[in-house]
């Protein structure tokens, strides 16, 4: 829960929607229609916001109000994730500057990070920015499906979640070195010693590595609260 900040002039347009065809969805999608022709602005774009929500996020009794540039968000859902693709949703609408997060989240997680998108910014990038290794764009595009299409598709002022993850680890294949390690992961083959401190228990050298050993990937400089901690493959 909480207040978050969006930039208004970025973002899906209204009556713009997409995600799966849910029947509540439709349904949000006949009130905006409706609010449209009355030309009631406001309850138009609650209940555009509502429709587009519902159509990538299963958020139980979902209610969405529009005052000003403010969207409240208030229901249940069943993780932490939902509520914040929810979050995510609502604040990447044109003429919203602020999103009032009061979602229940049933089962609480750690939360995420937000990422502003600048011009130059790609998924790679934005990976290395904030867990110190490039290869994790994935995480983030997962973590922001099905919002995000292709992970190539993302634009200026857009808001992203980064969450927060254990550090990776990387079974080592037949002709692999530390720096082709390296250069996969971070996209730079001189970390290869940066990987080397980390799973020094295990390699005598930096040219000691062998088929199947699976070594550590280290997160250094991760700006994510909670991001290294235990591997995942």
């Amino acid at each position: 829960m909480g207040l978050f900040s969006f930039v208004k002039t970025a973002g899906r347009k209204v009556g713009l929607f997409g995600g799966r065809a849910a029947a509540e969805a439709e349904a949000a999608k006949k009130a905006a229609a409706e609010a449209a022709a009355k030309g009631v602005a406001f309850d138009m774009v609650a209940a555009d916001i509502k429709a587009a929500i519902l159509s990538y996020v299963d958020v139980q009794q979902l209610g969405v109000t529009f005052d000003g540039d403010v969207a409240t968000l208030t229901g249940t859902a069943s993780a932490q994730a939902d509520s914040e693709r929810a979050v995510l949703v609502a604040g990447n609408t044109e003429g919203v500057g602020q999103v009032a997060d009061q979602i229940e989240v049933k089962v609480p997680e750690p939360p995420a990070v937000h990422h502003t998108v600048v011009k130059g910014d790609t998924l790679s990038k934005i990976a290395r920015e904030y867990y110190g290794v490039m290869r994790l764009f994935d995480v983030i595009f997962d973590a922001n499906k099905p919002m995000l299409a292709h992970p190539d598709e993302i634009y200026p002022g857009q808001v992203l979640r980064i969450p927060p993850v254990p550090a990776p680890t990387h079974t080592v294949a037949g002709g692999e070195t530390l720096g082709s390690i390296a250069k996969h992961w971070y996209g730079e083959a001189k970390r290869y010693e940066d990987i080397f401190a980390a799973n020094s228990d295990q390699l005598a050298s930096a040219d000691a590595v062998a088929v199947g050993q699976r070594l550590t990937i280290p997160m250094i400089n991760a700006k994510v609260p909670g991001a290294g901690g235990s591997a995942i493959a």
